[in-house]
């Protein structure tokens, strides 16, 4: 995938109704994490669904378009892409039932950049999260970082879920 043709999917999600989400975590055996909105984000150990008024549903995973590991976007649902997850439907919790029926403003991709090691090694920029900023002023940070025992790192095999831009600015989700 060109940067280009990213940029497109990111864009499209512009002028979209959101109208239900699922999250997707891979199924460990013994581990269920709940997801009732009680924290500022929510970390994923695969992605996340967004379903909007238009029939379009925009799938978040982490990928490798540019590097290991990024942001992915899909315009499909991740069922499609995924078997033996769960799905939790997060429609109803409290960090995104005030975004339900609200429209995308912008979408913005936060680019971040890695560099092989050793004098004269190009950089490679990569799509750390992507920024949706709603009608009504909600933001929701979509960034491949995993939160886990008070430490964080991007370039994660998971998905950060942010819920405001000093949540996702302190863990590094928003330094381009």
């Amino acid at each position: 995938m060109t940067k280009e043709e990213y940029l497109n999917l990111v864009n499209a999600l512009e002028g979209e109704k959101l109208i239900s989400v699922e999250y997707f975590e891979i199924n460990y055996e013994g581990y269920q994490t709940e997801f009732a909105g009680n924290s500022s984000y929510d970390c994923l150990d695969y992605g996340v669904n967004l379903k909007m008024q238009s029939g379009k549903v925009f799938g978040f995973i982490w990928g490798s378009e540019f590097t290991q590991y990024g942001v992915s976007i899909l315009e499909k649902p991740l069922q499609s892409e995924v078997a033996e997850c769960r799905e939790i439907d997060v429609t109803r919790s409290s960090n995104w039932c005030q975004l339900i029926d609200d429209e995308v403003k912008t979408a913005e991709v936060v680019w971040h950049w890695v560099k092989e090691v050793g004098l004269f090694k190009k950089k490679t920029y990569y799509p750390q999260s992507i920024v949706l900023t709603f009608k009504s002023g909600g933001v929701v940070i979509i960034s491949a970082l995993e939160i886990s025992d008070n430490s964080h790192w991007g370039m994660a095999d998971n998905i950060v879920v942010f819920f405001n831009h000093a949540s996702a600015q302190s863990y590094g989700a928003l330094n381009a």
